[in-house]
């Protein structure tokens, strides 16, 4: 079994449970979106996508071949919003599942709020693949497939990405005024009892 079989065969078992797609089965518009967001260069092959936001693409996971990247609730802190599978590697002995973010080391933190998966179902997935990702023999900052894998595997790359990157952040910008108009009604309602 070549090592695309055996990743496949890890995201399969997660695969449709609570907003986890793998591809070819990633909507093409979460993946447009999450290219356009976290940056992901179009040479990188998306595996699978976990949102957790009921939106396209504005808080999730995504799992590439070279690394995964994620995007945050604007409340909660990260020092980097992608590793390389050779970092996860590295730092994975600072893995700790919180009650509602997984902690990946040195800063990093990945916000789980708003997903069905459990945080430790998360460290669980990156663990296996970890297991994987060091099996190989070549020392690289991702998996290596054979191009027969590679050719297997569908990229779909926007070609509006500033569009897609300018319409989320007037999204974030929009969701945080919101917020923070709904917290000042509440304390006058609750100054003025009601």
């Amino acid at each position: 079994m070549n090592m695309l079989d055996e990743v496949i065969n890890i995201l399969t078992y997660y695969h449709g449970e609570n907003n986890f797609n793998m591809n070819p089965l990633v909507p093409q518009e979460i993946e447009h979106y999450a290219r356009a967001v976290l940056d992901i260069s179009d040479q990188e092959y998306i595996l699978a996508a976990m949102r957790t936001s009921f939106t396209q693409f504005h808080r999730g996971l995504i799992i590439g071949k070279d690394a995964i990247y994620w995007r945050n609730d604007h409340k909660i802190l990260t020092t980097v919003n992608q590793l390389s599978w050779k970092e996860l590697s590295q730092q994975r002995k600072d893995f700790r599942a919180r009650r509602r973010i997984v902690e990946l080391g040195n800063g990093a933190v990945f916000d789980n709020i708003g997903s069905l998966n459990k945080t430790s179902t998360i460290i669980n997935i990156l663990d296996l693949l970890i297991d994987k990702y060091d099996q190989q023999e070549n020392d690289s900052n991702g998996f290596i497939f054979d191009e027969d894998s590679l050719s297997k595997l569908i990229k779909s790359i926007p070609d509006n990405k500033a569009a897609i990157k300018a319409e989320s952040a007037d999204s974030a910008s929009n969701a945080e005024t919101i917020s923070f108009a709904s917290i000042i009604s509440n304390m006058f309602k609750k100054l003025l009892g009601r």
